[in-house]
């Protein structure tokens, strides 16, 4: 940033409340490098600076929290790190009903960082001239219910995908690689469907039921989009926008070992719709009941469910205001 772009940045945060509240993901040495820049700007001003991280979720939710208490009007939280990041803190913005009026401010420094992206966010610069010009994204946010035989009844949210089946498994493999980032998901790509080779694609029987589709049997992999690309490449749902008041679903049917690959690869040019096996629509609302055990990946986070959990998947429209570099402006 040039000074003038810092001197508008210190402005625009001190006109709001003198402070600041910045969460970074430690395990990340990019967001721990990129959050320490911020944390010397941000002080040498002196405004005040509350920070957390993303090390324990509880502690995460409690710093939010007392934050919406004590603070009114404006509540800026800058979010240093990748999609589990910024999922873990909207989760804890959206389940607290004192956090109605949080602006999100995220900054790329995760592996993926596909909700950066989808929001033009590409660098510490880009957030902090948005941040000064602050122009404001009101988004929708998927709403995911979970409920089942082997728990209570669950809230969560979700700001890009979640995933089942095959894309669940490769995310569920690929974090003993995090640390090398891409490539790490890659290697556990490759790794996996070398395997699949020898054994074929494994299917998860699912009932599901959206925009008119009814359908129970073998899937090899459904996943539900708010945005139109992630793992960076794979073009999920193009066209698709974060405000759109859409979820976009992908539902792969069992195919060949050789078809699921191209199936796979086609996805990195949106062309997966030509495959007789894929379904592609778009929808209000996406009920579905596991009949196997199976894993999903939520922002790249990875929970596994027994038989029997069902999911009811919506939008929460027009739910969080995120800076952006193309927002629609707002002071």
């Amino acid at each position: 940033m040039t000074n003038p772009e810092k001197q508008r940045f210190v402005d625009r945060i001190k006109s709001l409340e003198e402070r600041l509240l910045m969460v970074v993901n430690p395990v990340s040495k990019k967001g721990a490098e990129r959050a320490a820049g911020v944390r010397r700007m941000v002080r040498k001003e002196g405004m005040d600076l509350d920070e957390t991280s993303t090390d324990h979720p509880d502690d995460v939710g409690s710093t939010i929290e007392f934050w919406s208490k004590r603070f009114g009007g404006s509540r800026v939280i800058m979010v240093v790190g990748g999609d589990g990041a910024i999922n873990q803190v909207v989760n804890n913005v959206m389940l607290s009903k004192a956090n109605k009026n949080v602006i999100l401010v995220p900054v790329p420094a995760g592996t993926a960082n596909d909700f950066c992206r989808a929001m033009k966010l590409d660098s510490v610069e880009t957030s902090l001239a948005a941040l000064s010009d602050f122009k404001v994204r009101t988004i929708d946010i998927m709403k995911i219910e979970v409920e089942g035989v082997a728990r209570a009844r669950q809230l969560r949210y979700c700001s890009n995908i979640i995933g089942f089946g095959l894309d669940a498994d490769l995310a569920r493999r690929s974090q003993k690689y995090k640390r090398f980032g891409v490539p790490g998901y890659w290697y556990a790509s490759l790794k996996h469907a070398v395997g699949l080779i020898f054994k074929g694609v494994p299917t998860y029987n699912v009932r599901l039921k959206a925009s008119g589709l009814e359908y129970e049997g073998p899937i090899i992999g459904i996943m539900v989009a708010n945005i139109s690309q992630y793992a960076r490449t794979f073009r999920i749902a193009p066209g698709a926008q974060p405000d759109d008041g859409k979820l976009y679903v992908t539902l792969a049917k069992p195919m060949s070992m050789p078809k699921t690959f191209v199936a796979a690869m086609s996805i990195q040019l949106g062309m997966h719709d030509r495959f007789k096996q894929v379904n592609v629509f778009d929808c209000q609302e996406f009920e579905m009941e596991l009949l196997d055990d199976a894993y999903s990946q939520e922002d790249g986070e990875v929970y596994f469910y027994p038989r029997g959990t069902v999911f009811h998947i919506t939008l929460d429209n027009q739910a969080l205001d995120i800076i952006t570099p193309t927002g629609a402006g707002r002071s």
